[in-house]
């Protein structure tokens, strides 16, 4: 593998698990098992993490970042999440929002929002599509006008209001910055008819309900938001208008979506082998049957070809 990546590439990857193993395994079984899940944000974690300057990876350099390019985010992504997947996500969440930005952002948001990303240890991104009956089946295509998002932004002046819920939206109540997907025109299908805002996590009317309870991931809270007569700049538009839905498809969950998996997987080959050399059954360790030994090829194999599958 070692021969795919420069050895700058290298060097961070060595980085990121040396801060994941050392900081965040020691804590992140305790963080997890927190009954209450606005308990489990790793508030203390994302400091650390931005201080050794994986929180601002994805920021261009110019920015006081790191400039990494998608397939050192990719390499990063799937060492952390081998170790803890929740706080692995928080970070990549930045990395997704301030791509976004640098893709589709004017120079004035560029200017404000990365520079304030880039000055804060504790500078978190959210991004909202799903409301109650409306999710992921908003990235398909439907002639229907009443299908998929349907938080209203309506234009008043010099800026747009806003009013509907969102849930299940990433580490909402603990951001600072919301990607907000807004319908601006509801006489056409959503693709046609929404729009993505850049909306600061303190403006007036913005309220915070709910952090869902999950079973996984609860390093990574999702929870309820509801906007009531909200007023966001038009400056905040990012992207074109009514085409937000495009804008939130370049956001790169695929292959983020991969890379997670990847170290998921990996984690899991450690811990089923572990696990085969320790249990003994018929008298000698589980390892040593053939069927378990071929189930553990074939969990290797599969995890191996996502991989060079991946980094291809």
């Amino acid at each position: 593998m070692s021969a795919r990546f420069a050895d700058e590439q290298i060097a961070l990857k060595e980085l990121a698990c040396d801060f994941f193993v050392k900081e965040v395994r020691p804590v992140m079984a305790e963080i997890d098992a927190r009954p209450d899940p606005r308990d489990c944000y790793p508030a203390e974690l994302i400091r650390k993490a931005s201080k050794v300057g994986l929180r601002t990876l994805g920021l261009p350099e110019e920015y006081g970042g790191g400039g990494a390019d998608v397939l050192t985010k990719s390499l990063l992504l799937a060492t952390m999440t081998e170790v803890e997947p929740g706080t692995a996500k928080v970070l990549s969440q930045g990395w997704k929002v301030v791509q976004n930005i640098v893709d589709k952002g004017t120079e004035e948001q560029k200017k404000k929002f990365l520079t304030e990303f880039a000055e804060d240890d504790n500078y978190t991104c959210s991004i909202l599509l799903t409301e109650p009956n409306a999710g992921s089946d908003n990235m398909y295509p439907c002639d229907d006008p009443k299908a998929g998002v349907s938080l209203k932004a309506e234009p008043d002046g010099d800026a747009y209001v806003l009013n509907g819920t969102k849930h299940m939206s990433s580490l909402v109540g603990f951001s600072k910055l919301m990607i907000v997907t807004a319908r601006t025109d509801s006489s056409v299908p959503v693709d046609r008819g929404a729009t993505a805002f850049l909306v600061p996590a303190d403006l007036a009317g913005i309220t915070y309900g709910q952090v869902h309870d999950k079973m996984g991931y609860r390093l990574y809270p999702n929870g309820e938001s509801f906007f009531d007569n909200v007023r966001v700049p038009r400056e905040y538009i990012l992207g074109k208008l009514n085409a937000g839905i495009g804008t939130r498809a370049s956001l790169g969950e695929s292959i983020e979506i991969a890379a997670m998996n990847l170290g998921i997987c990996k984690a899991i080959c450690k811990i089923t082998l572990e696990h085969a050399k320790q249990r003994v059954q018929g008298g000698k360790p589980i390892i040593e049957h053939p069927t378990v030994g071929t189930m553990l090829a074939e969990i290797g194999l599969l995890t191996d070809t996502l991989e060079g599958y991946l980094w291809d």
